[in-house]
């Protein structure tokens, strides 16, 4: 429903707010009864290119900010230890929580879940195995407690990998098939290749890339995919908003052309149908001649045909022209 929400409110919010603040800007700028700029006049058309743009990626930055506030903690941040914690640590902090959070000592509604919740952050993160694919793949893995080497879970994980990138990508092919999100087409199918190709490496690596290493090491592996995943979906809805604006393009629009030329193409056929009749008019009403004309034509098709279609043919009458060339240039 978020993604609907999300998807829903790129495609309405930003034409939207722009006309909103154009308004204010106008009113706010321009004294009363001063001559505003109109809708089509280089000048409304400039300052609505500015602040479409300032309105989209101040929505970029927004949801970026949002997608990543909007993650939920994970069993790091529950038992209270960093990622590179040690069993002391996470025995000593969990034996706090135990105490806080247990039905027996703790009434309080919520408690006795919140317990569930971080015996099994306990027990996933003191397992190497659980602990590897937590990382990478969170709480996600469809089967979970079906899974008991590193193997099933890699195969659970990986085929929500696939299914993620398969989808995006009839997304993509979608979009380009009905001629939406033309602009920067490219460079989006090359970083769609490389995040996916990034992703594969975070999940099938023993250490993460250094790349989201320096900026994102504040999150586990699947957080920092769910941080790339969000940031590659809202950059390329942005830029496909925004490149048309900044760089219009300068293609010639064809569907006048195309007109233009099938009114030519008629006019051509016309013209044509006129000079055949002028050429067969002398054959009106001349029953003899009509069909003297007849046998010409039919004999003349015959040869046609036989020409391109028999080699030894085609072979005498070249010879024979030959022979006439020859005849002409001795005159």
């Amino acid at each position: 429903m978020t993604d609907w929400l999300n998807f829903l409110g790129w495609t309405i919010l930003p034409q939207l707010v722009t006309n909103w603040i154009q308004i204010i800007y106008y009113r706010l700028v321009y004294r009363a009864g001063a001559d505003l700029p109109k809708r089509g006049q280089p000048k409304y058309e400039l300052h609505r290119r500015r602040i479409f743009v300032v309105v989209v990626l101040s929505y970029l930055i927004y949801t970026i900010v949002d997608a990543v506030y909007s993650i939920n903690p994970n069993y790091y941040d529950e038992l209270k230890i960093n990622q590179d914690f040690t069993i002391k640590e996470i025995k000593a902090n969990f034996r706090k929580l135990q105490l806080e959070y247990h039905p027996d000592k703790n009434q309080e509604e919520g408690a006795q879940e919140t317990f569930i919740w971080l015996r099994a952050a306990y027990d996933t993160l003191t397992d190497p195995v659980k602990r590897y694919a937590y990382d990478r793949f969170g709480t996600e893995i469809n089967n979970w407690n079906n899974c008991s080497i590193l193997r099933d879970y890699l195969v659970n994980g990986l085929a929500s990998f696939l299914g993620f990138y398969i989808g995006t990508g009839l997304v993509l092919f979608i979009l380009n098939v009905l001629g939406k999100g033309q602009f920067g087409r490219f460079w989006r199918l090359v970083v769609f290749l490389a995040i996916a190709c990034l992703e594969a490496s975070m999940i099938l690596h023993p250490k993460p890339p250094v790349i989201t290493s320096l900026f994102l090491s504040r999150w586990t592996i699947f957080e920092q995919i769910i941080i790339l995943r969000q940031l590659f979906i809202t950059t390329f809805i942005a830029i496909s908003q925004v490149g048309p604006v900044l760089f219009p393009s300068d293609e010639i629009i064809i569907s006048p052309s195309l007109a233009n030329l099938e009114a030519l193409s008629r006019i051509a056929v016309e013209e044509s149908k006129n000079q055949l009749r002028a050429s067969f008019q002398p054959f009106q009403g001349n029953i003899t001649a009509q069909k003297e004309l007849e046998k010409k034509m039919e004999s003349l098709l015959v040869e046609t045909f036989l020409y391109q279609n028999d080699p030894e043919l085609n072979k005498m009458y070249s010879q024979a022209y030959q022979r006439v060339v020859k005849r002409n240039k001795s005159q």
